[in-house]
């Protein structure tokens, strides 16, 4: 039986307060008429109230006969004669139900106010027994209320110290004080313990060591808030940390990209970059102040603060990637100059011009721009020449124009194109090409 039900189950309180309402309940039911059309109502109604009130009984006498020393007190005779009354009481119900089955449902009730009147008897005959004894009937069940409550007590440690090692796991708090505590709450509540003082009737040493262990399971939560908030701590001056390095990139990047800061942070509503930054560091600490004094943490504040970093990162990431697409840019045209055409064949200079068109310095693998001319032949682009040039590296700056001439001698009709490829300091690679067709 679960923990809560069996302890408001054996409550002998509850016991007196309904059980004799239900027979008082049932005696008057047998001096109203009862109407044929409504019979068979009221016998499974008046069956069912003779049913809760052997459960009730049973729940008291099992909660007697659970302690030993109780038991010794009351003697076999006494148990014995309230368990035969009660169990006549079960056997005239058992011929009520039978009854009702049959479709008897005038017997039915009869037998079940008879069987109701034994219960009551035998839960008279048991509470006269402890009044003589001179036993509190209320400390009987709180006792055996207590060695229940102990026992959900130390299941809720365990699930609380299962919660405690999930938390640990996933986030780096120490829980070494929070353990300590649960571990304490569980020597405490020694169960061999308290039933020997339940033995004894010291009920009171009972409910101290149940009271003691929910202290403990309280102060075991306490340091795990402790644990949390130092490590919110910790983070929060760690990520003041990154805030500051982000905030030189950005500034760095911005800088390099000729970026306004005000343009920048104009999402955000900032007029100026040192708004935005001085408003992330306040929030940041706001919040470590409400740690430190112990006070509850809005965790919206964080999450907003963590968002507009991760906003400025892409923000930035999404600037540069615009800019690289445009860092590095070449431009060529190709200008013929055809001098002599010997039938299909001629001889044509090329005046080729590579410009610059990016924002930084490009850099050619040779004096000639690492120029190639390939010829298409069937629908591919295959080599066709390249000029002699130094092998030494040549650069442009943004904005600068490289010219060269290449003469080609008797060069067949046909499809021609110049490619050039540049590097960057950064490592990109480009190449542009420029179409021409011979003669």
């Amino acid at each position: 039986m679960a923990c809560g039900y069996k302890r408001v189950t054996i409550l002998i309180l509850l016991l007196s307060l309904t059980l004799t309402p239900m027979l008082t309940v049932a005696e008057q039911v047998g001096a109203v008429r009862i109407d044929d059309s409504s019979l068979e109502r009221k016998a499974e109604a008046m069956l069912s109230l003779a049913d809760k009130a052997r459960v009730r009984v049973e729940a008291l006498s099992d909660t007697v006969l659970a302690n030993e020393t109780l038991v010794t007190m009351i003697g076999e005779e006494a148990l014995n004669e309230v368990n035969e009354t009660f169990n006549l009481g079960v056997k005239i119900l058992e011929e009520a139900n039978i009854a009702y089955n049959d479709g008897n449902y005038t017997g039915a009730i009869s037998l079940a106010m008879e069987a109701m009147g034994y219960f009551r008897n035998a839960y008279r005959g048991l509470n006269n027994i402890l009044c003589k004894l001179g036993v509190l009937k209320d400390e009987v069940i709180k006792g055996q209320g207590l060695l229940i409550a102990i026992q959900c007590a130390l299941e809720r440690i365990e699930n609380i110290n299962k919660t405690f090692e999930r938390i640990a796991d996933k986030t780096g708090i120490d829980i070494t004080n929070a353990s300590a505590k649960l571990n304490e709450a569980r020597n405490v509540l020694n169960v061999s313990r308290a039933e020997e003082l339940l033995q004894q009737g010291n009920v009171s040493a009972v409910a101290h060591m149940l009271a003691e262990a929910n202290r403990l399971i309280s102060e075991a939560f306490k340091e795990l808030k402790t644990a949390i908030r130092e490590k919110l701590s910790e983070r929060i001056e760690r990520f003041k940390e990154k805030m500051g390095r982000l905030r030189e990139r950005v500034k760095e990047k911005l800088s390099e990209m000729n970026i306004d800061e005000r343009e920048f942070f104009e999402r955000w509503n900032f007029t100026n970059a040192e708004d935005f930054w001085r408003k992330q560091i306040e929030v940041l600490e706001r919040v470590r102040e409400r740690l430190r004094l112990r006070r509850e943490v809005n965790a919206t504040e964080m999450e907003i603060v963590g968002r507009r970093m991760r906003e400025v990162c892409l923000e930035l990431e999404l600037r540069l990637r615009e800019r690289e697409e445009e860092k590095v840019k070449i431009e060529v045209d190709v200008e013929k100059i055809v001098e002599v055409s010997v039938g299909r064949k001629a001889t044509v200079t090329l005046k080729i011009t590579v410009k610059n068109a990016g924002n930084v310095t490009v850099t050619f693998l040779n004096s000639a721009f690492g120029i190639m001319i390939e010829r298409e032949r069937n629908g591919r682009w295959e080599f066709y020449a390249s000029p002699i040039a130094l092998q030494a590296l040549r650069n442009l700056k943004p904005g600068e124009l490289g010219e060269i001439k290449i003469r080609l001698m008797a060069a067949e009709p046909g499809n021609y194109r110049v490619v050039v490829r540049a590097l960057s300091r950064e490592g990109l690679q480009t190449v542009a090409a420029e179409n021409f067709e011979l003669p």
